[in-house]
C-alpha cells in the first residue's frame, strides 16, 4: 500500500472514507453519499463496505478489526472512546455519563471535545452521544445525519439517555 491512500465505502444512503497513511487507518470520514461511487482497493476496505451495507440494511455489523492509527491520541481520549465501544446498539448516552464512566464525572464538556474530534465514527458511535436533556448536540457530519443514524439503530426516543 503506498504511504497515504483514501478508499470509499458506499451503502446509500452512507458513504465511509477510509484514509489511509502508512499502512494504517489514520481516520474515517462519514457522509451521506449523494451520487459517490465505492473505491476499494484493499481487502479492509472490501470488509468494511460489506459491513457498512449490513449496517445500512438495519443488522447488526461485525465491523473488521482494522489498524487504526492512535498517534497523537490523548490517554483520556482512548479511555472515552473505549468506553463508548461499550455502549451498545440502540443505545443512547450522555456526555456526563460518558465522563463518568472514565472517572471524571465533572468531564462532559471534554468528553464533547473527545466526540468532535473522534476520527473513528461507526466504530466508535459518537453518534450515541447527546446532551444532558437528551438533546442531539454536535455531529460532525451534521443533525440529520446522527438523527438517522440512530433511527437506524432503532432509538425510539430521541431524548431520554442515561
Amino acid at each position: 500500500m503506498s504511504a497515504s491512500l483514501t478508499e470509499t465505502c458506499v451503502a446509500a444512503p452512507l458513504a465511509l472514507d477510509i484514509v489511509w497513511k502508512d499502512g494504517q487507518v489514520a481516520a474515517l470520514h462519514l457522509t451521506w453519499a449523494e451520487g459517490r461511487q465505492a473505491t476499494l482497493t484493499t481487502e479492509a476496505g472490501r470488509a468494511m463496505q460489506a459491513a457498512l451495507a449490513l449496517y445500512v440494511a438495519g443488522q447488526t455489523p461485525d465491523w473488521p478489526e482494522l489498524p487504526l492509527c492512535w498517534d497523537g491520541m490523548s490517554d483520556f481520549s482512548r479511555r472515552v472512546l473505549s468506553a463508548l465501544d461499550r455502549v451498545p446498539r440502540g443505545q443512547k448516552v450522555t456526555y456526563g455519563w460518558l465522563a463518568a464512566q472514565v472517572g471524571s464525572p465533572k468531564s462532559a464538556r471534554a468528553v464533547g471535545r473527545v466526540m468532535a474530534g473522534n476520527r473513528f465514527p461507526l466504530l466508535y458511535p459518537c453518534h450515541r452521544v447527546v446532551g444532558a436533556d437528551g438533546s442531539l448536540t454536535g455531529f460532525g457530519p451534521g443533525l440529520p445525519m446522527k438523527t438517522y443514524l440512530l433511527d437506524l439503530e432503532g432509538v425510539a426516543d430521541t431524548t431520554a439517555a442515561r
